[in-house]
């Protein structure tokens, strides 16, 4: 846990989002996917808020947002920001996995957009989704981002060839972690999944998977293009994958999957 918190002290998450395009294509898509569930008067809670880059924009659309983040350093950055626009949100510093000051039944959307990175064993990131249901209302919608293992395998492949290793690689595809010394300690502290393991996990906690989207598609391994576009030739890129990005055959690809599902009936869980 220290080493994750050390991890994340003085990122800022508006940064990663917006400095690059490829990086501006992963929130325009998960903006794109949340739209109909935004409604203003809304009540969205994000687990794993960071410094609030979502949460912010959630309460910018008059949504009635609550943020959980772990790392103190990124609540005080996401407290000074909220102060700064002039926004009310209910910000705690918390766990995923447990968030007893939420009420039960009480949101109308869960988002979960960075914990399940970091959540190693599967019974953390159960509590982490049990949690989202139990604060969900009966027709309550969760939203539930994870990195692909088979990126991060292309990724080293492409930047870190000292990681493609027989130990490394199989890790990484039998447990979705990476503990080899050399890599760097976002890898170290990492958790990587396969769609299909995220889809069962959302269905076995009490959810309908109502979509299934490659966040980023293909486009990390085309970043170089990606990032030099024009701003009319970003458009043009967006409209596009925003029309493929739900494609089965891109998921595994893409850096960034987000699945959206709807809380099932009370009695058949």
């Amino acid at each position: 846990m220290e080493e994750l918190i050390a991890q994340y002290t003085g990122a800022d998450e508006d940064s990663r989002l917006t400095r690059q395009y490829i990086a501006q294509l992963e929130f325009d898509t998960t903006m794109h996917k949340l739209a109909p569930y935004l409604s203003k008067g809304s009540s969205v809670c994000e687990l794993g808020a960071a410094t609030g880059r979502y949460s912010l924009t959630f309460a910018q659309m008059g949504c009635r947002v609550t943020s959980v983040e772990l790392v103190p350093d990124q609540v005080n950055i996401l407290k000074r920001k909220a102060h700064e626009q002039q926004l009310t949100l209910d910000v705690f510093q918390g766990n995923a996995c447990d968030v007893p000051f939420i009420p039960s039944q009480s949101q109308d959307l869960c988002v979960i957009l960075g914990p399940l990175y970091h959540l190693k064993s599967e019974k953390e990131r159960e509590q982490a989704i049990k949690e989202a249901r139990r604060i969900l209302k009966p027709e309550g919608v969760l939203a539930v981002a994870y990195v692909s293992r088979f990126f991060v395998a292309g990724m080293f492949a492409q930047l870190f060839p000292e990681l493609i290793t027989p130990d490394v690689l199989n890790e990484l595809n039998e447990q979705g972690t990476v503990s080899h010394p050399a890599a760097d300690r976002f890898f170290r502290v990492g958790y990587f999944s396969t769609p299909s393991e995220i889809e069962r996990l959302v269905q076995s906690t009490g959810f309908s998977i109502a979509s299934h989207s490659a966040t980023d598609g293909f486009g990390r391994y085309i970043a170089n293009g990606v990032n030099h576009f024009t701003p009319s030739q970003y458009q043009t890129w967006l409209d596009y994958h925003l029309a493929s990005c739900d494609e089965p055959s891109l998921l595994g690809s893409s850096n960034h999957g987000l699945v959206i599902g709807s809380k099932a009936n009370e009695s058949i869980f």
